[in-house]
């Protein structure tokens, strides 16, 4: 492509675009989107090396952090969100109230939702505290909001939401607001 003048219907054929990859550890806060009608800071903000137009794979809502990817293969960005391939997402999630195995196992056979049934979570309590719970939940598909959303609807409303893997990829050395390639 660099050497040839080729053209298809009269228009130029141009050299396909490089591949980028950035796995960024979100703070709360910002959004992810490409677009913001109200001027909040978002996540491709954060990638001050970017010279190409990239976007989250998924998204993680203003009130969440943690782990989240951002490239330009659409490809890549297919196999990791759609639930077909159930791509793993670990999440540590605290909750307010104290949750007992019965709590999980009741998550565990299914939650009913406005859109329909939520099924496959794995949940592992970590930590109880006084007033709030502290656990491990791995999802292989993710529909908006759907970890606040279950836990809401059995009386433990989410205080605090961090994805910590996404895959094999983890936030090990990213402080929030940094990124790796």
């Amino acid at each position: 492509p660099e050497a040839q003048d080729i053209r298809v219907d009269g228009e130029r054929v141009q050299r396909p675009e490089s591949k980028v990859y950035y796995l960024l550890n979100k703070p709360k806060g910002v959004v992810c989107t490409n677009h913001d009608e109200e001027g909040r800071l978002r996540a491709i903000d954060l990638i001050n090396e970017r010279s190409r137009r990239i976007y989250t794979i998924g998204r993680l809502d203003v009130d969440s952090e943690g782990a989240i990817l951002l490239t330009n293969d659409g490809e890549l960005a297919f196999r990791v969100s759609h639930p077909r391939f159930g791509m793993p997402k670990t999440y540590l999630v605290q909750v307010r109230g104290r949750l007992v195995a019965a709590d999980l196992e009741r998550i565990e056979k299914g939650v009913w939702l406005a859109d329909g049934k939520v099924e496959g979570f794995q949940a592992s309590i970590r930590r109880v505290q006084q007033s709030s719970t502290w656990l491990r939940v791995v999802l292989r598909e993710g529909r908006n909001r759907e970890i606040r959303r279950v836990f809401a609807r059995v009386g433990f409303p989410v205080k605090s939401l961090k994805r910590v893997r996404i895959g094999n990829l983890d936030l090990r050395g990213l402080m929030p607001g940094t990124w790796r390639t």
